[in-house]
């Protein structure tokens, strides 16, 4: 796998922890232990594979990809039916572009893990993982880290935290003596 394909991963396996751990705040108790423990574990294994410079558990990584898109859509399915109130907490726009982000994790795993089966079955070696040139690197990076920030930024924005943090309305750097505002 391309040190940059590697790259972009853990970026999305950042990002999309970042997510799941936004919407801890706002999700009922049992909701929110399960969104932790899928935030943290994301979280380790993004920072895990840029320390490492390689693939870590593939198989792993893409059953923790494809588990909570499985597990949004299970509790969002029952909770239609039964309590308004876990939907209205779990909000669509963050779990839907953390969705994006671990299809994308998901996919690319599941090619390299395609493609290695084929590679053992022909016994052909390949330089699939060979180094890219510094400037197509770093170019890949920042393509990488652009579009991972384009699609966690605005989910974080909308959970519940990322109202906590800067309350919509009051990006001014002017200060409003109290009483006068709206």
């Amino acid at each position: 796998m391309s040190p940059i394909i590697r790259n972009w991963l853990a970026f999305a396996a950042i990002g999309t922890a970042l997510i799941h751990l936004a919407l801890v705040v706002s999700s009922p108790l049992a909701v929110g232990v399960v969104l932790a423990i899928i935030g943290l574990a994301e979280l380790v294994w993004g920072v895990a594979m840029m320390a490492s410079g390689r693939l870590l558990l593939p198989r792993v990584a893409l059953a923790g990809a494809v588990i909570p898109i499985i597990l949004w859509s299970a509790v969002l399915l029952v909770a239609v039916e039964s309590d308004a109130t876990v939907v209205s907490s779990l909000r669509f726009l963050p779990l839907s572009l953390a969705a994006v982000l671990e299809i994308f994790v998901a996919g690319a795993i599941a090619i390299h893990i395609r493609r290695s089966f084929v590679a053992d079955a022909s016994t052909k070696s390949t330089d699939a993982a060979a180094n890219p040139p510094a400037g197509r690197y770093l170019l890949g990076l920042l393509v990488g880290s652009i579009a991972v920030a384009s699609l966690t930024t605005p989910a974080l924005a909308a959970t519940q935290a990322g109202d906590y943090a800067v309350p919509h309305g009051e990006h001014s750097i002017f200060q409003q003596e109290e009483g006068h505002g709206h």
